[in-house]
């Protein structure tokens, strides 16, 4: 993706006469908001075909429950959107009720399954993420199973760095807190915090990432333990296409103009709703209804507070 956070931040600079919205720690709040734009997005009910994956396994006419690994595609896995079954004889059935949050119960019983769960997911931000499928019976044959999922959505940030290694050739070590994969290896990792050695903070290519080390093209980097921490974003808008950027530049700006502006604030807000119902060609009626009341409420909770604080100031007036 060509635009990134950064770009965001350039669009709504005029509008806020350039105050500086990333001097938080961590660079907040810009990196939080950013985060709960793709998240709402994103999130299920939304399925979108750029954030689309599948895999398949085969099942047996023994076990009722299926751990997969989703090594192979990145760790990616989000929640399941379609779940079809097809036969030995190539007859295809999809299995209609999918729950992505409520369990099944162990059964004994055979049977076509009419009902699939997440039972569990674990090693997530691992080199290894395992969901194990439970059906509602145990299969009566072996089926191929194809999984239709969405992909899961990566953060921003902020991870948190407490100290970096003097630089190795063109890389420098970073040890923290992070998650593989919200850091993609080929992004640019933004990094603050640093005080004594200001050449430790820039924007750096990442070389690669584990949950406790982060190695960036830093070739200058120096040893240091910030007393306070320090900080490292990824600033990529992905898997969101550009094209989106004027959804995603409007609800951003609507958000930081919230912070003490909400009649501007909601005119920008409505921009992107705009922008995205533009956009919502195959979405169905509910996911659509379900975005705009996530974005519609939020400017009538941010009006509502607004107008306590106007009459708490008032009434201190009397």
């Amino acid at each position: 993706m060509a635009f990134n956070l950064q770009n965001s931040i350039n669009f709504a600079g005029p509008y806020i006469d350039y105050i500086p919205i990333t001097a938080g720690f961590g660079q907040e709040p810009t990196i939080s908001i950013a985060s709960m734009i793709r998240n709402t997005l994103l999130q299920p009910p939304m399925t979108w075909p750029f954030n689309r994956n599948e895999i398949t396994f085969v099942t047996t006419t023994i076990n009722q429950d299926y751990a997969q690994s989703f090594a192979a595609n990145g760790n990616d896995f989000g929640y399941v959107e379609r779940v079809t079954l097809t036969s030995d004889t190539g007859e295809i059935f999809e299995i209609k009720d999918v729950q992505n949050n409520s369990a099944l119960p162990k059964s004994s019983e055979q049977g076509r399954p009419a009902a699939v769960a997440i039972q569990k997911i674990s090693g997530t931000g691992t080199a290894t993420q395992t969901v194990t499928f439970r059906f509602s019976v145990v299969p009566n044959a072996i089926y191929t199973v194809s999984i239709v999922y969405q992909k899961l959505i990566p953060q921003f940030g902020p991870y948190f760095i407490t100290s970096a290694a003097n630089h190795s050739g063109a890389n420098t070590t970073y040890t923290g807190t992070f998650d593989p994969y919200s850091l993609v290896v080929g992004d640019n990792a933004v990094i603050t915090g640093f005080i004594v050695n200001a050449i430790n903070n820039g924007t750096f290519a990442i070389v690669s990432v584990t949950p406790t080390s982060l190695v960036v093209a830093n070739g200058a980097g120096i040893s240091e333990t910030p007393p306070l921490g320090a900080f490292a974003s990824d600033y990529s808008w992905s898997p969101i296409p550009d094209q989106y950027s004027d959804v995603y530049n409007n609800l951003f700006l609507s958000e930081i103009l919230g912070l003490y502006d909400q009649e501007r604030a909601q005119v920008h807000r409505q921009r992107g709703i705009a922008a995205f119902l533009a956009k919502a060609s195959g979405l169905s009626d509910m996911q659509k209804n379900w975005f705009l009341e996530q974005w519609l409420q939020r400017g009538k909770q941010r009006q509502s507070a607004t107008g306590i604080e106007q009459l708490s100031v008032g009434g201190r007036g009397v």
